[in-house]
């Protein structure tokens, strides 16, 4: 089963007017693995990916941020170090709330504390998804659940089919999937050929759904 853009937790309304807010632009780095973690941010505006490095670079995208979103949020629970690079894949403003005045605000509501499990609950079911991915489906399985994923979270209705709402590129697409861009493109282009999609230099419209949920379930 699919995570879908009702599952997310926005914690908007709860943080108002705390920390302070920054701005980043497209492709900047918020933070390293490694870096000290004592902050939650919380995405005000823009879109922000959340990714795992390993030492020879590779990079596999975990998460993707929309407005209302936290993230670094381990730090609630003991982490004293970042595990996870985190960069703005649009221009956003974020706000930066330090650990104790989050934890401050959250254990005086309990709707906060409510959205907090909410949150660790579905970040959980993400990541779990993406381990059953990598460990049981091929590459054209992995891309076809990430470009439903994509169609549902970001999806707009075209006359040629369902458009991604923001620009992709076919290296990010690789970085979702846990693949190289070389084996990424190949699928791209023979989905292309079948009719499921169309492609332009980071556009990409999905014209049969179906043809991408057959894609998946040939992995049954």
């Amino acid at each position: 089963m699919l995570s879908t853009a009702s599952d997310k937790v926005s914690f908007a309304r709860l943080l108002t007017d705390l920390g302070d807010l920054m701005h980043v632009d497209r492709g900047e780095t918020i933070y390293h693995p490694g870096s000290p973690s004592t902050s939650v941010f919380v995405v005000e505006k823009g879109r922000v990916k959340l990714a795992y490095l390993d030492e020879s670079g590779k990079k596999l995208t975990l998460s993707i941020l929309d407005q209302g979103e936290i993230f670094g949020e381990m730090c609630l629970v003991g982490e004293k170090t970042r595990r996870h690079l985190a960069s703005a894949i649009e221009e956003s403003i974020l706000r930066c709330v330090p650990r104790k005045e989050f934890s401050d605000s959250v254990a005086d509501d309990l709707d906060g504390l409510q959205q907090l499990v909410r949150h660790f609950a579905q970040r959980m079911r993400e990541y779990e998804e993406t381990l059953e991915d990598l460990a049981f489906r091929d590459i054209q399985a992995r891309l076809s659940r990430q470009l439903l994923k994509l169609s549902d979270e970001y999806g707009v209705a075209t006359k040629e089919g369902i458009l991604i709402g923001f620009p992709v590129t076919h290296k990010e697409l690789a970085d979702m999937i846990g693949s190289a861009r070389e084996n990424t493109t190949l699928a791209l282009n023979r989905f292309e050929r079948e009719g499921i999609l169309g492609k332009s230099r980071y556009r990409i419209v999905i014209k049969n759904e179906a043809g991408l949920r057959q894609k998946i379930q040939v992995q049954l």
